[in-house]
């Protein structure tokens, strides 16, 4: 594979690496759902700004392309280090029944309801690219899998024990090139107040899916 294909491949995983794809389908409701309590999630997250966890995710990187020849392993460490940068923030509504996280695309905002157990499905992501995801419950928090013609992976979040602190544990694993190993990070978020002009905004609402 040319270097530029590869750099190509790494900045077409930057939408999977933390939310997901921007629009997907919704599998049926199962009973697991029903009986995980996910309100703990719900709530406007801002990441936490920390060296050390920086430091962590450019280590995770530098460990994952130590397979490839300099000068792509170079190029590939670049781009993925800006790549791979999470979000500022995140959201999460609870409905007092089920949980939808907030999200926005070209179109405006919009919310996918999690459910739990489903199977795979396919849509198209931000980028127009097909990727299937789905949503479980595990004993280590709330998992995203998704899956990409170019790559797979997981994303793990979980409410610390002081309910204020988001932790999502990222996993990608690079399946159209060889001697890439997983590159496993972790991203740290505090839960923080809507600001009140988005509170009290009713211009660009946050459209949940029907039910059917």
């Amino acid at each position: 594979m040319s270097s530029m294909r590869l750099l190509w491949l790494l900045c077409g995983l930057i939408s999977a690496l933390v939310s997901g794809p921007a629009s997907i389908g919704f599998a049926a409701e199962t009973e697991a759902s029903a009986i995980v309590d996910l309100s703990v999630y719900d709530g406007h997250w801002l990441r936490i700004e920390a060296d050390e966890s920086d430091a962590e995710r450019k280590i995770a990187i530098q460990k994952a392309v130590k397979g490839l020849s300099w000068i792509v392993r170079r190029m590939a460490g670049g781009v993925l280090r800006r790549s791979t940068t999470p979000p500022h923030e995140l959201r999460f509504d609870w409905d007092g029944e089920r949980l939808y996280q907030a999200l926005t695309d070209k179109s405006g905002g919009f919310s996918r309801l999690i459910e739990l157990g489903g199977e795979f499905r396919t849509r198209k992501d931000s980028r127009g690219v097909d990727f299937a995801s789905a949503w479980a419950w595990t004993d280590h928090g709330l998992r995203l899998r998704w899956e990409q013609h170019q790559a797979t992976g997981n994303n793990i979040y979980r409410v610390d024990e002081d309910s204020e602190t988001l932790i999502i544990e990222h996993t990608i694993i690079v399946t159209a090139i060889s001697n890439i190993e997983p590159i496993v990070f972790f991203s740290r978020f505090s839960r923080t107040p809507l600001p009140a002009r988005d509170a009290r905004s009713e211009a660009n609402p946050i459209d949940r899916p029907s039910s059917d």
